[in-house]
């Protein structure tokens, strides 16, 4: 269904939900303030007034719609009363903190007309509470992780030809013969990439394939790890201590983020892996920030977060994901929360450059000409050099329902200078160009890449489910 649907009054309902069953994910973080002193204070600077004050410890921001594109803004825009009601408990917040109240939702046929389809109001998180709120959203994010982050090594199970589960973490694994192993992206978890392969015939038959019969993998794992609050490196070295000595032949399917978390493994600390000249490390990078992306830019980051607000609707049309396997839906208002707790409102401030740099996550596949790691992953010399293979695509459509892609595309931006996010072809993640782009002089892709080309139809968090992806993978683990 079209984005811009007008028939359908509540096809935004998902991303309120989704807020509120995430409410309480920032609980204990929060900066403690006196209700009374807030609301003196507040009641002596009552006006109205379209964005937040740095000084005010409650904040409210909106989510608003504005021909078929959804964009976040400070406080509640004047106009039309929202759709989605904020609430009791919000409404009485933004009373104490002497914020003028929120116009109330008709109550006659329908909900007004209005932009505004979701308002919230918060308090601020403590100052020394950053890196803990990322936390927390990356536990949420993937709730096998300790409050730790720690990450893990997770053995496949097959249960039966259309039935597969994930087992327990081994400690201290012992991988000799061959292993298959799967590295998930941003956002996602273990679960959600299995969950990818076992949504379509032809991805349980290669499952099928490499846990049974005498051309089997003797392990198949998943590497369980934190997107957010860890950096690929990190990710990358607690990966290597799982494959100490591990030997036999090795194959790598990593998605996204993922990919860079195996570059930084192999190209880093694969010497610690047993493998022998005839058996290569063979990886298959499916829509990987090799060169970094442009969704993890400090300067765009306010668009990035309508883009992944964007992306959430779009996922949830397309793929039918909901809750926690679209994290699209929730995880842009989290963020936003972040950021305006740091920065006092949601303006481009120079304050906005500090906060990527606080979620290392993010700022370790920054597509930007001072990103350190990436600029070292790509000196070389590589401590294993695997065979490397990739998949690309690049989005377009023409689809008036899902205009929101050019919104974000330079060359196609209605306003170039403050809207786009990607400066060419993208699959609405990852720069497609930089999915190919090793760096390293010696280092090439071991094979053509398979590219989707320009399409309407495969994007980053659908790659799994196309069977040229599995032909692909399929091959070049033969």
């Amino acid at each position: 269904m079209p984005q811009d649907a007008g028939d359908d009054p509540g096809r935004f309902q998902s991303h309120a939900d989704l807020w509120d069953k995430h409410d309480d994910i920032f609980k204990g973080l929060y900066e403690d303030y006196d209700e009374e002193k807030t609301s003196v204070s507040g009641l002596r600077r009552r006006r109205r007034r379209a964005s937040n004050t740095p000084d005010n410890p409650i904040k409210t921001v909106s989510l608003v719609e504005t021909d078929g594109i959804l964009s976040w803004h400070d406080d509640i825009p004047q106009g039309p009363p929202p759709a989605v009601d904020i609430g009791l408990r919000r409404r009485r917040m933004r009373r104490r903190a002497g914020l003028p109240p929120p116009l109330l939702p008709t109550s006659d046929a329908g909900p007004a007309e209005s932009p505004v389809i979701l308002t919230r109001t918060f308090p601020v998180l403590k100052p020394n509470k950053v890196g803990a709120a990322i936390g927390a959203i990356d536990q949420t994010l993937n709730p096998a992780l300790d409050e730790l982050l720690r990450s893990q090594l997770r053995p496949l199970r097959r249960i039966n030809a259309n039935t597969f589960q994930l087992d327990k973490p081994a400690t201290m694994p012992v991988l000799e013969g061959p292993t298959l192993l799967f590295v998930h992206g941003t956002f996602s978890n273990a679960t959600n990439m299995l969950g990818e392969f076992t949504s379509t015939a032809k991805g349980l038959d290669f499952l099928n394939r490499a846990t049974t019969g005498a051309k089997s993998y003797k392990n198949v794992v998943f590497f369980e790890h934190a997107t957010l609050a860890v950096s690929p490196i990190v990710n990358a070295l607690e990966l290597g201590r799982f494959f100490a000595n591990a030997s036999g032949q090795i194959d790598v399917i990593a998605h996204s983020r993922g990919g860079l978390v195996v570059r930084w493994w192999l190209e880093g600390f694969g010497k610690s892996l047993s493998i022998l000249p005839a058996t290569p490390v063979r990886a298959v990078l499916v829509g990987s920030p090799l060169r970094g992306t442009s969704l993890a830019a400090p300067d765009k980051l306010k668009n990035v977060l309508d883009l992944i607000t964007n992306i959430g609707s779009f996922a949830e049309k397309t793929l039918t994901l909901a809750g926690t396997a679209n994290p699209f839906l929730w995880v842009g208002g989290k963020l936003v929360q972040v950021v305006v707790s740091v920065t006092g409102a949601l303006a481009n401030t120079p304050l906005v450059d500090g906060l990527v740099s606080l979620i290392p996550g993010l700022s370790g596949q920054s597509a930007v000409s001072n990103n350190h790691e990436i600029d070292r992953l790509r000196l070389g010399p590589c401590a294993v050099d695997p065979f490397y293979y990739a998949v690309q695509s690049n989005f377009e459509t023409a689809d008036p329902g899902w205009r929101f892609w050019r919104y974000f595309r330079k060359e196609v931006a209605a306003d170039k200078a403050t809207n786009a996010v990607f400066g060419g072809e993208n699959d609405l993640v990852v720069d497609t160009a930089s999915m190919t782009d090793l760096g390293v002089p010696h280092l090439n892709l071991a094979a053509p890449p398979h590219d989707f080309g320009t399409s309407d139809v495969v994007w980053h968090c659908n790659y799994f489910r196309q069977p040229q992806t599995i032909d692909y993978i399929s091959a070049k683990f033969t």
